[in-house]
């Protein structure tokens, strides 16, 4: 009772498909919440801020106010739960700021780093190439959080933060992500993933735009999901050293055998040696961006298969 999957189960009886708003709610809960999360203030709040991270929203938040205000109030009533309004916070009444000056986005992040997180905790963050922001955050065990953030910023009582600080990455002292604990990541503009890791498999799924709608499940090998894949690598190049990458040693591996295999005239040279080349090329374009060592190996290799 009064868990994120009881709401939607309630949600259901009102066709949600038939409301922009409704579904984005209940894709919210089904899609980026754990199944028995408790209802509260905060986990409606967090929605509300997701759903303002998206410009549709941003533009309609009456119309998103509106309906989650109905539905809050007719699930209260139905189950006789005495909660108040005035409780929850509402679209309606927030201001959202887009911080064009990278710099002052940064200041925002360190301050607000400052007052959620212990104060021997070690923080870096990072603005990348696709304008988005990386926040890292060392506790003193050694664990990594990371936090991907845009540029967009809430004005709350007076004060701005960040607006959404909810894609979380949890990694263990050993730079590893940590096992059975929720993980949440951008994967391109508008989509998200969620998911969690055990035993080198990954359970999840590739969420879209600003109805939260399943994209894709994830069931499998990290690899076997490039959009999912490219990502993590990505962002994992700001804190873990190639060298004890076993992805990027296992490329560079795969490359010099390749040039090896062409020196030695082997009959299927040709064949690796191209599929070699595909993989070093992917790599620079979506990993391991302005790789000196993978971009020698691809030069090598491009003058070989041509």
């Amino acid at each position: 009772m009064n868990t994120t999957t009881h709401l939607a189960r309630h949600i259901l009886a009102f066709q949600p498909d038939k409301d922009a708003a409704r579904l984005s709610f209940y894709h919210y809960l089904i899609h980026h919440c754990d199944p028995e999360t408790p209802l509260s203030p905060e986990l409606i709040e967090n929605f509300c801020r997701r759903a303002l991270s998206h410009e549709h929203w941003q533009e309609n938040s009456h119309l998103l106010t509106q309906e989650l205000q109905y539905i809050l109030q007719h699930y209260n009533e139905t189950y006789i739960l005495n909660w108040s309004l005035k409780d929850f916070i509402f679209p309606d009444r927030w201001q959202i700021v887009s911080v064009k000056n990278s710099i002052d986005a940064i200041y925002i992040f360190e301050r607000w780093v400052e007052k959620n997180f212990p104060a021997e905790s070690k923080k870096r963050i990072f603005f990348t190439k696709n304008k988005t922001f990386i926040v890292l955050i060392q506790n003193g065990k050694g664990e990594l959080t990371i936090i991907q953030c845009t540029a967009d910023m809430l004005l709350k009582k007076g004060e701005i933060e960040p607006l959404c600080t909810d894609l979380t990455l949890h990694y263990d002292s050993n730079l590893e992500l940590k096992k059975d604990v929720p993980q949440h990541i951008i994967v391109s503009p508008h989509t998200t993933a969620r998911f969690r890791t055990s035993q080198q498999q990954i359970n999840g799924m590739i969420i879209r735009g600003y109805i939260f709608q399943k994209q894709q499940d994830t069931n499998g090998k990290f690899n076997d999901y490039p959009s999912l894949f490219y990502p993590l690598k990505r962002i994992e190049q700001y804190f873990i050293d190639k060298k004890s990458d076993p992805t990027y040693l296992e490329l560079i591996q795969v490359m010099e055998k390749a040039l090896e295999l062409i020196k030695l005239k082997h009959p299927e040279a040709h064949g690796f040696a191209q599929a070699a080349l595909d993989r070093g090329q992917s790599a620079l374009e979506n990993i391991f961006t302005n790789d000196n060592v993978i971009q020698v190996l691809v030069d090598q290799l491009q003058q070989e298969v041509e």
